[in-house]
């Protein structure tokens, strides 16, 4: 069994059993990326963490991911390897609520030609105030998904382009922890608070009518003709 997996299952007293799970144990057993453990993120610190500018201003989520090579060729490397990265078993690891993230300008010393993924948790992503990766990693289904964001800083570090990504769990692997996973999920809060630096914008107020027009005594009609 994977160290993974041996963590997931300390204290709960269940196994995965069977041949489905047996199956699906090997699975994971045999998932292995590379992980960067946060130096991909420590360059773009500012657009992650800097709260004196608007998340808007340093989360871009519009940009067609097509026209950037390394973005278009990350983007297609997670759709090949979509069943592996949905199996990786982070959220029986850490049993909380995260999600994967990919710098698509950094290349690990040790495995340079290889994506390196990191896993952030709902504690580190809440500060970053951005609506989207907030409600992402606080309301998706950990027993049917894994969400993974691939970003692609700016120059100055200052400001990312960012998508998202939902994996599906494969059958095997979700039937084969699904005990587990519900566990896990009963133990966390049921409501992700969202922190966000400004507030939808209120619809403008409905002008009063104009004062209805005043009758001219007939007097005053006859004295100016």
């Amino acid at each position: 069994m994977s160290k993974t997996l041996a963590y997931a299952y300390h204290g709960t007293g269940a196994s995965p059993g069977g041949n489905t799970g047996r199956i699906a144990m090997q699975q994971l057993a045999d998932v292995h990326f590379n992980e960067s453990r946060g130096k991909a993120i420590q360059g773009v610190w500012n657009a992650f963490y800097n709260q004196s500018r608007k998340a808007d201003d340093r989360f871009h989520w519009l940009f067609p991911p097509g026209k950037n090579e390394r973005v278009a060729a990350l983007m297609a490397w997670i759709d090949t390897m979509s069943p592996a990265i949905a199996s990786y078993g982070k959220f029986l690891q850490t049993r909380q609520r995260g999600a994967f993230f990919v710098n698509a300008e950094y290349s690990s010393p040790q495995a340079p030609n290889q994506p390196a993924l990191d896993w952030m948790n709902w504690e580190q992503i809440q500060p970053t105030m951005d609506r989207v990766l907030q409600e992402s990693v606080g309301y998706y289904k950990p027993a049917i998904h894994v969400v993974i964001f691939v970003y692609l800083p700016s120059p100055s570090g200052n400001s990312v382009a960012i998508w998202r990504r939902k994996l599906a769990i494969p059958d095997n692997v979700r039937l084969a922890y699904q005990a587990q996973i519900t566990q896990i999920i009963s133990a966390l809060p049921t409501t992700y608070v969202v922190h966000v630096d400004e507030l939808p914008r209120k619809p403008d107020a409905t002008p009063p009518p104009p004062p209805p027009k005043k009758k001219r005594k007939w007097y005053k009609l006859w004295l100016s003709s």
